[in-house]
């Protein structure tokens, strides 16, 4: 129960409490539930340590780690298992490409300076893609192409609000000015309906400038393809004093989690990609016990990578 209070707390330090951000439909919303990823389905890398694992190239797998013999073989395990009443979905997480931000921490290359520095001016709110992270969105994109011509699903998109995040995934499925090529037959039901922008998939809240938004009136008219709707017009999360704790992020992709089984307006979706950041996958990956606690594996830019992950707290 500390734990929960001390999320909660950092919320309110923003003006927003966690209630809001639950979205829970069920008579009575939990303050956590279970989720856990299962095992024999996809297989990552996950030994690099933290500086060469984030600074990595991402894995030209257009399976995204799937170990199965087929995506075909992915569905029909999905589905065996929802007829058994089990509530599962596939999450492709997506780390967003290259940003400013990124190249100019690289170049640095000191922890200390970055951290009290150079890392929060205001010059890095929000931070966009670079030249390289164009580059590697749209490989991304000639990625997904290939996945799609050996079966890949995708029926909804999810986004952290950031620009980044956002910009690549548009490059990727080509909502964007930016794209290179057509996008294959299967994820034309993407472009029927807006992505959702979500805030509790955003980066390690506080203290660096680039994890602070813009305003979502901002955002919306640059990415018209994107739901903004349930977004605060001000950043209301993100302050200069704190910094989120590995519980507090766990805590928020539990949330997250909820949100997605649960809320009706995006509860039907099987098969999702979360365009996100490392962060956030870092922390993610320990919730859903596929990384321990210690771990600081962080993924590449525009990685995507594959889990079935199933409510554990599901009796049935």
């Amino acid at each position: 129960m500390a734990s929960n209070l001390s999320y909660k707390h950092l919320l309110l330090a923003g003006a927003v409490t966690a209630a809001m951000y639950l979205y829970i439909a069920s008579n009575e919303p939990r303050l956590s539930a279970d989720f856990s990823a299962v095992d024999g389905v996809f297989k990552h890398n996950t030994d690099l340590d933290e500086r060469a694992s984030f600074f990595a190239l991402a894995p030209d797998d257009p399976k995204f780690g799937l170990t199965l013999p087929s995506f075909a073989d992915l569905h029909t395990q999905v589905e065996e298992m929802k007829a058994k009443g089990q509530k599962v979905k596939v999450l492709y997480f997506l780390r967003h490409a290259e940003g400013y931000h990124n190249s100019a921490e690289r170049e640095i290359h000191d922890k200390e300076q970055w951290w009290t520095v150079e890392g929060i001016k205001d010059k890095y709110i929000d931070a966009d893609l670079n030249a390289e992270g164009v580059e590697q969105s749209k490989l991304l994109s000639r990625r997904l192409g290939v996945a799609a011509e050996l079966g890949l699903m995708v029926d909804g998109l999810i986004t952290s609000p950031l620009r980044r995040a956002v910009r690549t995934a548009g490059i990727g499925f080509n909502f964007t000015e930016d794209r290179t090529s057509d996008m294959h037959p299967r994820f034309k039901e993407l472009y029927k309906k807006k992505a959702v922008a979500e805030e509790l998939s955003r980066e390690t809240l506080g203290k660096l400038k680039c994890d602070k938004r813009m305003t979502s009136s901002e955002l919306a008219k640059i990415f018209p393809w994107v739901d903004y709707s349930a977004i605060t017009e001000q950043d209301e999360l993100w302050t200069e004093s704190h910094r989120e704790t590995l519980q507090e992020k766990k805590e928020r992709v539990n949330q997250f989690l909820q949100w997605l089984w649960r809320n009706e307006k995006v509860s039907h979706l099987d098969y999702v990609v979360v365009a996100t950041h490392s962060g956030w996958i870092n922390a993610a990956l320990k919730e859903l016990k596929v990384i321990p606690d210690e771990s600081k594996w962080k993924p590449a830019n525009a990685m995507m990578m594959g889990l079935l992950v199933r409510d554990s707290d599901d009796t049935s």
